[in-house]
């Protein structure tokens, strides 16, 4: 049979028990023959039998420098942050797992099959890795069947872009195969996310290879590129020669193995900054915009401080901070940083329209609130000369506050003020 004839059987929605997938006692020569080269084991599930890999890592094992099993040491404190969700407090790693697939294309798709599913999980200090995998199309109900009682086991799950890749696939081969998503009432962490919210501003990608060398110094030798997989799997159908696969099992599991690494290495780096190796430079930056949306104040002031000598985000960093501070209600440690950014021309005109807003408001130094706004309006004019474009709704802006201004002094000194 071939796959066209396997799929209609699919959408007619056949008994998938005994119209196309094998008893119990056919190909077993075959099955045992690949799952031997490949180190596995075969599973037996209602839908036929399929191939089980299965490694043990005990409790001291380290993965590119990083113990496995200190990931069971974060706080619920820092989960929720690196979730960036405080409904992750409760998470519980010893309820978690580690998933990674690899699958016979790249772009998704109900095409798209996983024909290898990883998932890792503690138990006890160990940690067990197992890996399903199809070895042909018709194979896929028992696989899933397989995942499916596994993953009952657990309360949520940890990824790297499964949030757009994995889980969607998996859930889209649960649908086409009627079969209920335990997926869908698992917590997912997805640290592709936690990672570009850490370290965007330095690396240059935040891949999961890339991540490896940056933060473990780690470099996979002889390792297969994740482009090469599909076509590698297909390989294998024509031939059936299931050797060339073991790099790709390989790959899997190094895939889960960094997960659990770098979630303990983004633990540290959320846990305290300065110590962790894992963190430098514009990081800090990040981590100061991640603490103040978590409405962690004073470790956010803390980063954008170390921010301040951070070439490429040095701008923004004293912005932020600036912004922190008048949210806070610290105006006079604002108004140092607005003076700082206007003396060396750090978002200029941001920074003389807050001192200006500043002193108008909160100190009523009308003086100086219609100096700063002057010096602003005479900036937006520079900006018109000088490019030939200019915002006309900004300058009609600064002139209705300088007005405005203008008019308080004169209601305080009783002047004539002369209004623009």
């Amino acid at each position: 049979m071939n796959l066209s004839e396997k799929l209609k059987v699919f959408v007619a929605g056949k008994d998938k028990k005994d119209s196309c997938y094998p008893a119990a006692g056919e190909d077993s020569d075959e099955l045992n023959r690949i799952s031997r080269v490949l180190g596995g084991e075969l599973l037996v599930t209602p839908y036929g039998r399929h191939i089980a890999v299965e490694r043990v890592f005990e409790g001291h094992f380290c993965h590119a420098g990083v113990m496995l099993r200190s990931v069971l040491e974060i706080s619920p404190e820092i989960i929720k942050l690196a979730a960036k969700n405080t409904d992750f407090a409760e998470l519980d790693f010893k309820k978690t797992a580690f998933i990674d697939t690899e699958t016979t294309g790249l772009a998704g798709g109900s095409g798209t099959y996983a024909f290898l599913i990883g998932i890792g999980y503690f138990e006890g200090d160990s940690f067990k890795l197992v890996q399903y995998f199809m070895s042909d199309f018709d194979r896929e109900p028992a696989v899933l069947h397989s995942l499916r009682d596994l993953l009952g086991n657990f309360r949520s799950v940890v990824s790297f872009n499964g949030k757009a890749y994995d889980i969607p696939l998996l859930s889209a081969r649960f649908l086409i195969n009627r079969m209920g998503n335990p997926l869908e009432s698992l917590a997912h962490l997805d640290l592709l996310h936690t990672a570009r919210r850490i370290f965007r501003e330095r690396l240059q990608s935040v891949s999961l290879s890339s991540l490896e060398q940056s933060l473990f110094y780690m470099a996979r030798e002889d390792d297969v590129p994740g482009f090469e997989i599909p076509s590698i799997y297909f390989k294998y159908l024509r031939e059936k020669d299931p050797l060339p696969l073991k790099p790709v099992l390989h790959h899997n599991r190094m895939d889960i193995l960094s997960l659990v690494s770098l979630l303990v290495k983004i633990g540290q780096a959320l846990g305290d900054p300065f110590q962790s190796d894992a963190c430098c430079g514009q990081d800090y930056y990040c981590l100061g915009r991640l603490y103040e949306d978590m409405g962690m104040f004073k470790e956010s002031i803390e980063c954008y401080r170390r921010a301040l000598d951070v070439p490429g985000v040095r701008d923004r960093a004293y912005r932020q901070l600036s912004l922190l501070y008048k949210r806070m209600g610290r105006w006079d440690e604002a108004e140092k940083i607005w003076i700082q950014m206007a003396r060396e021309g750090i978002y200029l005109l941001f920074a003389l329209l807050e001192l200006s807003k500043f002193y108008e408001h909160r100190k009523r130094d009308y003086e100086n609130a219609a100096r700063t706004a002057r010096q602003a309006l005479e900036l937006v004019y520079s900006k018109k000369r000088l490019l030939g474009e200019h915002d006309r709704t900004e300058i009609e802006e600064i002139k209705r506050r300088l007005n405005r201004i203008l008019s308080k002094m004169l209601k305080v000194r009783g002047d004539q003020i002369k209004i623009i």
